[in-house]
C-alpha cells in the first residue's frame, strides 16, 4: 500500500475515533443536572417561602378561659418556679384581658399563705397597668390587711410610668406616707423629670398638707441640682 493510502486512512479512523468521544461526552453532560436545578423539591419549596406561618392564637371562649384559670391554680400548687413564671407571664395576662372576673375567682378562692399573696401581687401588677379603673376597685374589696398590700405594689408599679397616678392611688389608700415611699417616688420624678413633677405640684390645691410635703421634697431636690456644678 502506499504512503499516502496509508495516511489517508489514518486520518479517517483518527476522525472517526473523536467523532464517537464527542457524542459520549455530550450524551454524558447531558445527564448531569445544572447546579442551579440540582437543589430538592422541598429545599426549593423552602426558599420560595419567605416567612414563616404566623403563630395561631387560640380565641377567647368560655372553654379557654377556664382552662387557663386551671393552669394558673395548678402552677400556684406545684410550687415550681419555672411552672410559676410560665402561668404568670403567658396565661395570666391573657385571662386578665379576656375575662378579669375569672382572675378575681382564683385569688379569693387561696388560702391565707405564700401562694395567695405570690397571686395577689402578680394580679395587682399587671391588672394595674392593664386596666387601672378595673383593678382600684378590686383592691378596694380586698380585706384590710391584703388591700394595703395591693395598693403598696399598685403604687410602685404606676410610679416607673406614671408618678401622678402612683401617688393618687397611694392616697387614695392611704399608703405610701407612713414610711416613705411616696416622697421617694416624688424625689425620684423630680430628679428625672422636675418640669413635669412642678407642673403637677402646681395643679394640686394649695392649702393640701399633702401636697405641701411633696412640694418640699420637689423643691429641696431642685435646690440641690441648682447648687451642684454642672
Amino acid at each position: 500500500m502506499k504512503l499516502s493510502s496509508v495516511l489517508v486512512l489514518a486520518v479517517m479512523v483518527a476522525v472517526l475515533i473523536g467523532g464517537g468521544v464527542v457524542y459520549f461526552l455530550g450524551g454524558r453532560e447531558a445527564q448531569v443536572p445544572r447546579a442551579e436545578n440540582a437543589s430538592p423539591p422541598a429545599a426549593r419549596d423552602a426558599l420560595s417561602n419567605d416567612r414563616a406561618p404566623a403563630q395561631v392564637i387560640e380565641p377567647s371562649t368560655p372553654e379557654r378561659n377556664r382552662q387557663l384559670a386551671l393552669e394558673i391554680e395548678r402552677a400556684l400548687v406545684a410550687r415550681d418556679p419555672q411552672q410559676r413564671e410560665t402561668a404568670f407571664n403567658s396565661l395570666l395576662p391573657e385571662l386578665l384581658r379576656a375575662e378579669p372576673a375569672r382572675v378575681v375567682d382564683i385569688v379569693s378562692r387561696q388560702q391565707a399563705g405564700e401562694a395567695r399573696d405570690v397571686l395577689r401581687d402578680e394580679v395587682t401588677r399587671q391588672w394595674i397597668t392593664l386596666d387601672r379603673d378595673a383593678a382600684v376597685e378590686w383592691i378596694g374589696s380586698l380585706d384590710e390587711s391584703q388591700r394595703r398590700a395591693s395598693a403598696t405594689i399598685a403604687m410602685r408599679t404606676l410610679s416607673a410610668n406614671d408618678p401622678a397616678q402612683a401617688i393618687h392611688v397611694a392616697d387614695l389608700f392611704g399608703v405610701g406616707r407612713d414610711d416613705g415611699s411616696l416622697e421617694y417616688i416624688v424625689q425620684i420624678w423630680a430628679t428625672e423629670n422636675p418640669d413635669a413633677a412642678m407642673r403637677w405640684i402646681d395643679s394640686q390645691p394649695p392649702d393640701d398638707p399633702r401636697t405641701t410635703q411633696l412640694k418640699a421634697r420637689i423643691e429641696q431636690v431642685r435646690a440641690q441640682k441648682t447648687e451642684t456644678p454642672q
